[in-house]
């Protein structure tokens, strides 16, 4: 009941602040479930892809429930949403793929690493400069692979690059957002197809199939299915800069935490 307890609580912040914040939902979930397979006795090695797998597999749901939400707000262009999904779909197949062979360890550096870098660009609040130029997703064939790659490598859904490059791209922040959250999907899909791939035999862990940890997939996702919704309505009421500079801050110590696994 307990782990029950911290994977909704885990899906749930994730949810609002992929939706608030569009930021990739796994750099919440892939910290938690990390402890979460250790603490039930799993190794790093094993873990930490465990973590990146579950938290592409639950985006399926938050995505599509954020995407929906931006949507429903008048804010999404299905357009640039579709010619980005196959590249980015691709990248994430794999990253998924290549994952796995990283081992557990250098995976956790990596995260660690690039979640550094988006905590600091949040800190200080970097933000692209919009181009005066009409919104349009240009660069799609290299942007998409290169963004779908990194993502499925540390198991988020990519709007911690996607919406820097829509923005240079002429969108408006609130509509990169909404952009980045349909762009989740395509990413989460082929991302835990690629950990898939690896096999999908019972792993030492019940509920634990190759990389994929059902409980967490499910309970993670519906929780992020229900709160996506909210975070996306608060991105239009709230300004989100100061709570981004907090998450930032609070990002690089989930980041150092996660290098020195």
């Amino acid at each position: 009941m307990i782990e029950w307890i911290a994977l909704l609580s885990t899906g749930a912040a994730a949810g609002l602040l992929a939706g608030l914040l569009g930021i990739g939902g796994g750099l919440v979930i892939v910290p938690a479930v990390t402890a979460l397979l250790v603490a039930r006795g799993l190794s790093v090695d094993a873990a930490v892809p465990a973590a990146v797998a579950t938290a592409l597999g639950s985006m399926l749901l938050t995505s599509a429930s954020s995407a929906l939400a931006h949507a429903r707000g008048g804010r999404m262009d299905w357009a640039a949403a579709l010619r980005l999904g196959p590249a980015l779909a691709l990248g994430g197949l794999f990253g998924g793929w290549i994952a796995p062979a990283l081992g557990g360890a250098v995976l956790a550096r990596v995260f660690g690493a690039l979640a550094a870098v988006i905590g600091l660009r949040m800190l200080f609040a970097v933000r692209p400069a919009r181009a005066h130029r009409p919104a349009k997703a240009r660069g799609w064939w290299a942007a998409g692979p290169l963004i779908g790659a990194l993502s499925a490598l540390i198991g988020i859904g990519g709007g911690s690059f996607n919406v820097p490059y829509l923005v240079h791209n002429g969108y408006s922040p609130l509509r990169a957002v909404a952009v980045a959250a349909a762009c989740g999907w395509p990413i989460a899909l082929a991302g835990a197809t690629g950990f898939a791939l690896r096999g999908l035999e019972p792993g030492a862990v019940p509920g634990l199939f190759g990389h994929l940890y059902l409980p967490g997939m499910v309970l993670v996702g519906l929780a992020g299915l229900a709160s996506a919704p909210l975070g996306a309505r608060l991105a239009e009421r709230l300004g989100s800069e100061r709570l981004g500079r907090v998450f930032g801050a609070l990002l690089l110590v989930v980041a150092l935490r996660m290098a020195l696994q």
